[in-house]
């Protein structure tokens, strides 16, 4: 039979902080800095000495973590590039290097391309990796293809290295996530502790308990999802494209910003404004064609009351680009 604990014995800044790592970070930054204002009490600077070390290391886990998210999206970015010229150059070079020695519809060229291009254009990337393997290792039994079998050959090792660099940006992602969610459950006990012995010490005047911690962001509902934005489209040439933020993502000046210029003719300017309107920002982040910039906010004109990212495209073609945006870690 289930029996439900007591209310009084829920740690409750693990309750409701269990789907948002990124909440435990504001209210025990909260926490941290009311600690800080009434340090000169001895009671309250031993709960700080023990506290302190811990926030720390939680801060750096985050910031080690958004700075992963920058990488990994630069990586992956990298990795789908080569992919997309694969598919849009390579192959039709090897199948010309082919027909060269063997004619479409010969029983060599149908060994060597069985099903055409269709393999090489997956939505999923292994099955393309696994395509371009298939293929190389088919020209290695054509000695007169030994060129074609080269350049193969080379492609893959780009794209084995890219998609190895990608792999292993995820796995260091996922362990440092692992840390936080860990470091988060310290934290928890430490806020429980720490209320434990305010209480005892206010216990007079237990009003004052309230003042070190900020139970409006405790009781707001809130996920990790809400502490990320994340965003794809495409500006025509010579315009700009006006990309609302929303309301639920606490900007500052130190948020961590990541552009991606997705085109391979043009640059791209990214800039954060007021209103959607606005035309320029003498403060941006200019991302040159097939590059990634990653700035914090203020870097990219953020200022209060910015609520758009501006996207301008000066060039003569249409480009597509990538944002994501992380509440900083203050």
């Amino acid at each position: 039979m289930k029996s439900d604990l007591w209310a009084q014995l829920i740690n409750t800044f693990e309750v409701n902080t269990r789907y948002s790592r990124r909440k435990m970070l504001r209210i025990a930054n909260h926490h941290y800095a009311r600690l800080q204002a009434m340090k000169s009490d001895p009671v309250i600077l031993e709960l700080l000495n023990v506290f302190e070390p811990a926030l720390m290391l939680y801060r750096s886990m985050f910031s080690n973590l958004d700075s992963q998210e920058g990488i990994s999206i630069s990586n992956t970015a990298n990795f789908t590039d080569l992919l997309d010229e694969m598919r849009d150059k390579w192959v039709n070079k090897w199948q010309t290097m082919v027909r060269q020695v063997y004619e479409v519809g010969t029983p060599e060229y149908i060994a060597i391309f069985p099903r055409g291009k269709e393999p090489f254009n997956s939505v999923e990337y292994d099955l393309r990796m696994v395509a371009v393997e298939a293929l190389h290792k088919t020209l290695l039994t054509f000695p007169a293809l030994t060129d074609a079998a080269k350049d193969v050959g080379e492609k893959l090792a780009l794209l084995n290295e890219a998609r190895n660099v990608q792999t292993e940006g995820f796995g260091t992602k996922q362990f440092t996530a692992s840390m936080i969610e860990e470091q988060r459950l310290v934290l928890a006990d430490l806020l429980e502790d720490n209320l434990c012995d305010l209480k005892k010490k206010y216990r007079k005047n237990i009003k004052m308990v309230e003042n070190y911690f900020d139970l409006g962001e405790l009781r707001r509902q809130s996920t990790d999802t809400d502490s990320r934005f994340m965003f794809s489209s495409a500006v025509e040439p010579g315009m700009t494209a006006a990309v609302t933020l929303p309301d639920k993502l606490k900007l500052s000046a130190n948020a961590d910003s990541v552009f991606v210029n997705r085109s391979n003719q043009v640059e791209l300017q990214f800039f954060y404004a007021v209103n959607a309107s606005a035309a320029d920002n003498p403060v941006k982040a200019t991302v040159l064609a097939m590059q990634s910039v990653q700035t914090t906010a203020a870097d990219a004109g953020w200022g209060p009351g910015a609520k758009y990212l501006i996207v301008k495209n000066a060039g003569a073609v249409t480009a597509e680009f990538d944002v994501q945006v992380t509440e900083a870690v203050e």
